[in-house]
């Protein structure tokens, strides 16, 4: 009996040092890039879980072997600061509880998917939600990732259509990708308020490289500096999520299917850490007071959170509460859309809506300017 309680305590020991060990080299994340030290980004997605382990060993403890509770608990300590960018520590509010103070600025960033180009039945519909939910939040400024519009005869002109629908009447749009110069891809920044300068910047090159983009916006006397991005995604294809979806369920081992898979998100963390590294030096050269927004592709656990948001704001952090997930598919913890305001301004509040009309969820911040 003896021997099997020594067994079991070694047991849990040496887990939870495993546990203790992946956690604190998550926690490294925001100083170690991935184009240093790729497997770093990997074990960053396991961030939600190891802090679960620890929080429970912690617990184990206390009630069976109370002078054990310093392992888990030191690393919660030194880790800190990837959790308080993980988590949001405020009180759930209710849509009714947000009124905007006159004179501040909402503003919206979505992943729109397209508006559901490529979905076989309902694309139409889904357009129409999308404008519904779009419209519904009287914007001042709308951010959008994954964009088309065309030009095209019996086609959706969404770039003339959202300006007239939602009252928008100044945009700039990147048009990263064209077919025929009728069809257009890309990001693509809304406003209510005069557009006095736009432009663009590549965050790398290839047939598939997107831009930042970024309109500088005079609102009374203010004038502000918003950035828009879609960071490089997986690029995972029907055959990669079904392969996915074998592994999880384990009806096989998928060795060739991993191998693709472990190759692509492991292409990604690189481009997105470089990407990161070009948008942290053009925040740094602003004139202006910035808001980013965008589709990081990325976890707040992430080398690419972490250099992109530097000295700014998250919203979802100051009004936000939990875990706050963004994107509906793989995990139910990948927040990866963010809005981030520069301290010049104040943070009212944020709210996420829950909306299925693409695989991204729309968040919402509002802000005013600091006197």
């Amino acid at each position: 009996m003896r021997f099997l309680r020594l067994f079991t305590k070694g047991f849990f020991l040496t887990v939870n040092t495993i546990v203790v060990l992946l956690f604190l080299v998550a926690c490294l994340a925001p100083y170690v890039s991935p184009e240093q030290w790729w497997p770093i980004s990997f074990i960053t997605l396991l961030f939600p879980l190891l802090l679960l382990a620890l929080v429970l060993f912690f617990i184990c403890w206390l009630l069976f072997d109370y002078k054990y509770c310093l392992l888990p608990m030191m690393p919660i300590v030194i880790g800190w600061k990837s959790i308080s960018a993980f988590i949001a520590f405020n009180y759930p509010t209710s849509v009714k509880q947000f009124a905007n103070p006159k004179g501040s600025l909402t503003i919206m960033s979505y992943n729109v998917a397209q508006f559901g180009l490529y979905r076989e039945k309902d694309s139409k519909y889904n357009r129409e939600a999308m404008f519904a939910l779009i419209k519904k939040q009287e914007l001042d400024i709308l951010c959008l990732q994954d964009f088309y519009t065309s030009e095209k005869k019996n086609d959706f002109n969404n770039r003339e259509d959202i300006s007239r629908e939602m009252k928008l009447p100044y945009r700039f749009f990147s048009s990263d990708f064209n077919r025929d110069g009728m069809q257009h891809w890309g990001s693509i920044i809304y406003s209510r308020y005069p557009i006095i300068k736009s432009d663009k910047l590549k965050m790398s090159y290839g047939p598939r490289s997107e831009s930042l983009i970024y309109a500088d916006i005079v609102k009374n006397k203010d004038t502000f500096r918003i950035i828009n991005m879609h960071l490089a995604s997986y690029r995972f294809n029907e055959r990669d999520y079904r392969s996915i979806e074998k592994i999880k369920k384990q009806e096989d081992t998928g060795l060739v299917a991993t191998r693709n898979i472990v190759q692509k998100m492991r292409d990604a963390y690189v481009d997105r850490s470089k990407q990161a590294d070009i948008v942290a030096a053009f925040i740094r050269t602003c004139p202006y007071p910035v808001i980013v927004c965008g589709d990081f592709n990325d976890t707040p656990a992430s080398y690419t959170y972490f250099t992109i948001r530097g000295p700014l704001q998250d919203a979802f952090l100051r009004k936000g509460s939990g875990i706050g997930r963004t994107f509906a598919g793989l995990a139910p913890t990948l927040r990866i859309d963010y809005i981030f305001p520069d301290k010049t301004f104040k943070v009212n509040s944020f709210r996420k809506i829950n909306s299925g009309l693409s695989d991204h969820y729309p968040v919402i911040a509002n802000l005013s300017a600091v006197r």
